[in-house]
């Protein structure tokens, strides 16, 4: 892994004073406050609470970042000079992958040019999934892109048979699990032809030169909840900044003027199932949920400060409340305070929660980050860490049978970096 495109906080050492030397105590009376003086408690890597912690395993001791597949327990691993592998979950630990890996060389058009790219892919249950990157190392003829990610996966039902070349173009997404593709390519498996599937003839260019990268959006979590359906995410009606917090459902079609299924959606989130579409859409005095046109909830706040969302999941941060989105019921979590989280996830089953904020620089120079892990039920204690170094803010947090995978530094020097597993 090239771990200096991460965002690991390599200012913290192996020694950073935490608590302040000084604590004032008042008492009563005309005496003046005694002032005791207390040593700085150093930070030690190697011996935090985090690391010693036996719910914490070292699954990418060599350096690798594992993200998730289509398929259930596999993983892959990808680096900047285009190396894909893949590996399964098995016992706790993460082992190379039985599954032949193939290979198919593509190229994309976007904004005029011919990205290249070798997608390495397995195949699985008769569907097939994989992963490609280009950089500018690898050819002088593209000027536009520095850089392009792509993803090869079975196309929802309702795009027909066969399979999608999806692209992202931000390097900053390289190790996130959640990604949001900018460009939708129909893909030959056998040959590697790819097409686009929507018209570009009013499309506009962006301050870096390349089409805009709202004009047409995919997320995994789209796809895997799109029913039928052959929509798309759009955002080419808002403003640039807007991207990922306003966006219109739109008709996959080639057509000069896609035609509009939803409009207005508040950020990403839309399911199509046999109720019918949900989403989320701003209200006077904060937002709803809707399902088709019926307001299922209103919300009062502001959806991006005062909720955070984790798919179908979306939690109160002063009330603690989870409401699932789709069915209405509403848990309410206890013992946790997550006014600063940055960070929710949710496990697939809904049972099972981890909270994370980035924190602040304490008064020695220390960053200090939380995490914490919960269940929803209440049905155990959550359990909070609040020390440097806990987790690496440019990835996310990846579910795993019986615990929750991040990216963390493995020494207290911050130079390597490699998956670890909370298992709680």
């Amino acid at each position: 892994m090239n771990s200096k495109s991460l965002k690991i906080l390599t200012a913290v050492l192996a020694v950073v004073a935490i608590i302040s030397g000084v604590v004032f105590f008042v008492t009563s009376g005309e005496k003046a406050p005694e002032i005791i003086e207390k040593e700085p408690v150093a930070y030690s890597y190697e011996q935090s609470e985090y690391t010693m912690s036996t719910n914490l395993s070292v699954k990418g001791a060599n350096g690798e970042i594992y993200l998730p597949t289509d398929f259930d327990n596999i993983y892959y691993t990808a680096d900047l000079k285009g190396s894909v592998k893949f590996f399964e979950y098995s016992g706790g630990q993460m082992i190379a992958s039985t599954l032949a890996v193939k290979q198919v060389k593509a190229n994309l058009a976007a904004t005029y040019e011919k990205i290249p790219v070798t997608v390495n892919y397995i195949e699985k249950d008769g569907k097939a999934c994989g992963y490609g990157v280009f950089t500018s190392d690898m050819s002088a003829d593209v000027d536009v892109y520095s850089y392009a990610f792509v993803k090869l996966t079975a196309k929802p039902s309702g795009y027909g048979e066969g399979y999608l070349l999806l692209a992202d173009f931000d390097k900053d997404n390289f190790y996130k699990a959640d990604k949001i593709y900018s460009e939708i390519y129909n893909l030959d498996l056998a040959s590697g032809k790819t097409s686009t599937y929507v018209s570009n003839n009013t499309r506009l260019i962006d301050k870096n030169g390349s089409f805009r990268q709202d004009w047409t959006m995919l997320t995994d979590d789209f796809i895997r909840n799109l029913g039928g359906a052959k929509y798309f995410i759009s955002s080419r009606y808002y403003n640039e900044s807007e991207k990922g917090k306003r966006a219109d459902i739109m008709e996959l079609s080639n057509a000069y003027r896609p035609k509009i299924i939803v409009e207005d959606i508040l950020g990403l989130w839309f399911v199509n199932d046999a109720n019918g579409m949900h989403f989320l859409r701003k209200t006077e005095n904060g937002f709803a949920n809707i399902c088709n046109d019926r307001v299922l909830t209103e919300f009062e706040g502001d959806y991006f400060t005062d909720y955070m969302q984790s798919g179908k999941y979306l939690i109160n941060k002063k009330s603690l409340e989870i409401i699932d989105l789709l069915t209405g019921e509403i848990k309410t979590l206890k013992d946790i305070n997550i006014a600063s989280a940055d960070v929710f996830s949710v496990s697939p089953d809904g049972t099972k929660a981890v909270f994370a904020s980035y924190g602040k620089t304490n008064e020695n120079g220390a960053p200090i980050q939380t995490v914490i892990y919960c269940t929803t039920d209440n049905s155990t204690e959550p359990v909070i860490f609040s020390e440097p170094m806990l987790f690496d803010e440019s990835a996310g947090f990846v579910w795993v049978n019986g615990g929750v995978m991040s990216v963390r530094a493995l020494d207290g020097t911050g130079a390597k970096v490699g998956s670890v597993v909370y298992a709680f």
